[in-house]
């Protein structure tokens, strides 16, 4: 009962702390300053574990939302730690205060775009990486990352993850939102569609759908060929 009772403590307490950095994200959103993460030698980011740690440090790029010189110079150290969760959130991180703004270095593609084409690059840290473009350059068109992320989602290898998959998927989504993009549109659904049962029935496949709906958003019939071949997908995906 003891052993059982630490642990529960412990996942409330994770819990707690995890509650504790959205909050502490959304209410100093903007405002380059809080107690949490910005404060010298608070280590907020190290009373966290796994995906805690990652939501800990991708909150920086909101508490430095649209600051991207200062956000970054903030952010930059996580990229040298160790730790896969921690690398994770920064790449997040990298999206949220490059979020709507333009830039003609484009840092977010830059520094991301490394992590997604790199070899030894974890896949937490290249799925991420897919995210942190897709919070960057939302509705922004970017043929770049098109060009980035159309082979990731077209990978139908063994070594495929379908998570990595999915959330590039999104990325594509988001980025071309509305747009009806027809060489996104069918990459997507050529993927849905060659998905193995057991890449189907994994929660990250939604992702894939989200994304191509997103692509036809708010464009009804133009969207009417598109939903018929989903129907033939014989998986509850395709309902």
């Amino acid at each position: 009962r003891g052993a059982n009772a630490n642990a529960a403590a412990g996942v409330d307490s994770a819990r707690a702390n995890l509650a504790s950095t959205f909050v502490n994200a959304f209410v100093n959103a903007g405002h380059c300053c809080d107690k949490l993460m910005l404060e010298e030698g608070s280590g907020w980011l190290f009373k966290n574990k796994g995906h805690g740690m990652m939501s800990a440090a991708a909150s920086l790029g909101m508490l430095m939302l649209w600051n991207v010189e200062e956000g970054l110079n903030q952010i930059d150290k996580f990229f040298h730690d160790g730790d896969d969760f921690i690398k994770s959130g920064a790449c997040l991180g990298v999206g949220l205060v490059s979020c709507g703004v333009r830039n003609e270095s484009d840092p977010a593609l830059a520094l991301l775009n490394d992590y997604i084409e790199s070899p030894t690059a974890s896949v937490n840290v290249r799925t991420s990486s897919a995210c942190g473009l897709g919070l960057a350059y939302a509705g922004a068109q970017r043929e770049e990352v098109k060009e980035l992320l159309e082979p990731v989602v077209a990978n139908t290898e063994s070594s495929a993850n379908i998570t990595e998959v999915s959330m590039a998927a999104l990325t594509l989504g988001l980025v071309f939102v509305g747009t009806c993009n027809d060489d996104i549109g069918s990459v997507l659904l050529q993927r849905l569609m060659e998905a193995s049962e057991e890449e189907l029935v994994h929660t990250s496949s939604r992702f894939m759908c989200l994304g191509l709906g997103l692509l036809y958003l708010g464009k009804g019939e133009q969207a009417d060929a598109v939903l018929e071949a989903v129907r033939t997908i014989e998986h509850a995906r395709g309902k």
